[in-house]
């Protein structure tokens, strides 16, 4: 608004009052520019996170929707529970082959029907009947290990070994000595 338009449509106004509707019109200019600038700023700020919204969708593009991935999530559960099943078998069945004094937890279970024991309903029972299965038709993979490490296996040459030798010679030593008898060690 200008002076000389409010002069020109308002015949004998005076300063005063001119003065008056001029300053009340510029504080609703300002107040309305105020509020523009705010709106402006706003506006963009939602361009920005609109941008950015945009942008994080492109890179879905070409992806997979949200029933692949909650498919392939189901899938993974299955894998986990299907190992965590397995892990729970394996346990009970080394525990089992222990009990039931196995002397090598691998050699008894290459012994047993494993597929029929982990689709089995009660595998305690059958996990038992199988091992005392095995333990009857392969009675060296099971009771107590005897002293040596090696059960009960001894080996002799026949022969007579004698007596050790004396003093502070070792064995292979005493065997130079008598092949060479006339080096000296000392």
């Amino acid at each position: 608004m200008k002076r000389e338009d409010v002069k020109n449509k308002i015949p004998g106004i005076t300063e005063e009052q001119l003065n008056w509707i001029m300053a009340e019109n510029g504080n609703d200019v300002n107040r309305e520019k105020t509020a523009a600038e705010q709106y402006k700023t706003q506006l963009e700020n939602t361009q920005a996170q609109l941008k950015t919204a945009q942008d994080g969708l492109a890179a879905f593009d070409g992806k997979k929707k949200p029933e692949e991935y909650e498919a392939e999530l189901a899938k993974l559960k299955g894998d986990m529970q299907a190992q965590a099943e397995g892990f729970a078998f394996d346990n009970a069945l080394n525990t089992a082959i222990l009990g039931a004094k196995g002397r090598s937890v691998k050699a008894v279970r290459a012994l047993l029907d494993l597929d029929a024991l982990k689709g089995s309903k009660d595998r305690s029972t059958d996990i038992s009947k199988a091992l005392e299965e095995a333990a009857k038709a392969n009675p060296w993979a099971f009771g107590e290990a005897e002293e040596g490490g090696a059960g009960s296996v001894h080996v002799s040459s026949g022969k007579e070994h004698g007596t050790p030798p004396a003093g502070d010679i070792d064995p292979v030593t005493a065997a130079f000595k008598a092949m060479n008898p006339d080096i000296n060690i000392e």
